[in-house]
C-alpha cells in the first residue's frame, strides 16, 4: 500500500518545504497502521510530478488532494494525475480533499496561538479565488456549519471593503507561497496583523490527512 499527497506546487520553495514537513508529520502513522510509504507528488513547478512517481508504484495507492478549496484542479488535474500514478496498473483510489472538515478551522486557531494571538481574536479568513466563487462559497459554508464568532471569510478575488478592520488577517493556504504573500500584502495595506505561515504546518491539517486516509 502506498499513500499520495497530491500538491499544487508554487516556484517557492517554502511551499515544498512545507508539506515535506507534513509528508514527514504523517508517514510514521501512516505506516504504522499498515499503509506503506508515503510520498508527495505536485501538478506543477515542483518534482516529483505523478507521471515521474507512476511507473514505481503497484498495489493499493490512496491519493489525498492537498486542495482546501474546489478549484480547477480538482476537476481537471486530480483526474489526470490520477491517470497517470496508475501506469502501470495500480489501483488507485482518490479520498476526500481537505476542504470543508472543521479540523481546517482547528488548523487556524493554532496558527493563531503560534502567532500569539487568542483564539477567540476576530479573525479574517482569506483564500484566492477565481471569478467562478466556489473558494469563497465553501470556506463560507464550512464557517456556516461550524461558527467561529468574529471570524470572516473573504478571496483576493472578491475583497470585501473593510473586512480586514479590527481582525487578525490569516491566509486559508496550506504553506507559504505567491498566494500566502498577497495575503500578506492585503494585511499590510490595511494595517491589520497577519498570521505568518501555512496552515500544513499545524497538527491539526496531519490529523486531517491521516482522517482522509484511514477513516
Amino acid at each position: 500500500m502506498t499513500t499520495v499527497l497530491l500538491a499544487h506546487g508554487s516556484p517557492d520553495a517554502r511551499h515544498s518545504a512545507t508539506l515535506e514537513r507534513l509528508r514527514s508529520r504523517v508517514a510514521e502513522p501512516l505506516a504504522a497502521a499498515g499503509r506503506g510509504s508515503t510520498h508527495l507528488v505536485y501538478i506543477e513547478n515542483d518534482h516529483p510530478r505523478p507521471e515521474e512517481l507512476g511507473p514505481r508504484l503497484d498495489g493499493d495507492v490512496t491519493v489525498v488532494p492537498m486542495l482546501i478549496t474546489p478549484a480547477f484542479h480538482a476537476r481537471v488535474d486530480v483526474p489526470a494525475a490520477v491517470r497517470a500514478l496508475g501506469v502501470t496498473g495500480a489501483t488507485v483510489r482518490v479520498v476526500g480533499a481537505l476542504g470543508g472538515h472543521p479540523l481546517l478551522l482547528d488548523a487556524v486557531d493554532e496558527r493563531l496561538r503560534a502567532a500569539g494571538h487568542d483564539e477567540g481574536s476576530a479573525t479574517l479568513l482569506v483564500a484566492g479565488g477565481s471569478s467562478s466563487g466556489q473558494a469563497g462559497q465553501s470556506i463560507r459554508t464550512l464557517l456556516d456549519a461550524h461558527p467561529r464568532p468574529g471570524w470572516l471569510s473573504m478571496t483576493l478575488a472578491a475583497p470585501r471593503a473593510g473586512a480586514a478592520s479590527g481582525r487578525v488577517v490569516v491566509p486559508a493556504t496550506l504553506a507559504e507561497g505567491v498566494l500566502h504573500d498577497k495575503v500578506a500584502a492585503l494585511a499590510e495595506a490595511t494595517g491589520s496583523p497577519f498570521v505568518q505561515g501555512g496552515l500544513a504546518d499545524t497538527e491539526a491539517v496531519a490529523r486531517l490527512v491521516l482522517h482522509r486516509v484511514l477513516g
